[in-house]
């Protein structure tokens, strides 16, 4: 089985989000669209992780400094 590519940002995630459909989140002002969801693998007040077919996210819901957080932990 192959492994997926692990993507670890931070953004504003459009909620809820839906199994089947693609993720939408803001970072810096920009609008970006994820493939389509399969799984939502863990979702806090800080951070969501999910699996699309080909990538899986964790995406801080605040800013950069967050997200280093998240990661670190």
């Amino acid at each position: 089985m192959k492994k997926k590519r692990v993507i670890w940002t931070y953004g504003n995630v459009i909620l809820p989000l839906d199994v089947g459909e693609r993720a939408r989140y803001f970072q810096n002002g920009v609008l970006k669209v994820t493939g389509r969801v399969l799984r939502v693998l863990e979702q806090t007040e800080k951070y969501i992780k999910f699996e699309t077919k080909e990538l899986c996210y964790c995406i801080a819901y605040n800013d950069v400094e967050e997200a280093e957080m998240v990661l670190a932990a």
